[in-house]
């Protein structure tokens, strides 16, 4: 078998949301400082869109090390990280305690709300964190203000229970990817999502039918 016909064939088992799956991550430097906005893999991550006065030039302004996307010189930007297999929110492998298909497992040294350089950190401008169980339970992911996920991974989406936000954040949960269908906006706390109902949807709670989000 030639190497056009195996890279049909590995294409062909990739299923299709790894392939177009991505996030966008808002990232910047205020003040001519370094910031980091999350942990990513290098070959994932490029430059969207430039929002400030300053050049943000690859290497120089921008770049990712093995502490994540940053930025400096007052660069501020759009980045759009690519997903993949094995790649969901939290990138970065899900930090202490570990996780699994982009779930981060509870850790004894977690703190609320998220601060410091806890699994990638650039916590302070405010976030939303999401939970497999009802009450802030279970496996979880968090993201930042200005994070967005246009779909997400097979498992995830449909499993969030509650959710919380920080820092004057809030989320908007989308029924379907690609931030359509039913929408609710949440500030704030959603300790049980079988008590939200989906307003166009009578009879239906938001517990497990999220596909999609956006953090503000």
């Amino acid at each position: 078998m030639n190497l056009k016909v195996l890279a049909f064939v590995a294409a062909a088992l990739i299923p299709a949301s790894f392939l177009t799956a991505q996030q966008s991550i808002k990232c910047e430097s205020n003040n001519g400082r370094r910031t980091y906005c999350g942990t990513y893999p290098a070959d994932r991550v490029r430059l969207d869109r430039q929002i400030s006065d300053s050049p943000c030039e690859q290497g120089r302004s921008w770049g990712v090390d093995r502490n994540g996307l940053w930025v400096d010189r007052g660069c501020r930007a759009y980045f759009v990280v690519r997903g993949g297999p094995g790649y969901g929110p939290g990138y970065g492998g899900g930090g202490p305690g570990g996780g699994n298909a982009g779930w981060w497992s509870p850790n004894q040294g977690d703190r609320w709300p998220p601060q410091g350089s806890w699994h990638g950190g650039n916590w302070g401008q405010g976030g939303a964190c999401f939970y497999k169980n009802s009450g802030f339970g279970g496996d979880f992911f968090c993201l930042r203000r200005g994070e967005a996920r246009e779909a997400l991974p097979p498992g995830m989406g449909d499993q969030v229970s509650s959710i919380r936000t920080f820092g004057g954040a809030g989320v908007v949960i989308f029924e379907q990817k690609n931030f359509g269908g039913a929408r609710q906006a949440i500030n704030g706390e959603a300790p049980d999502l079988r008590r939200m109902p989906v307003a166009q949807r009578p009879g239906h709670s938001w517990n497990d039918r999220i596909a999609s989000v956006r953090v503000r």
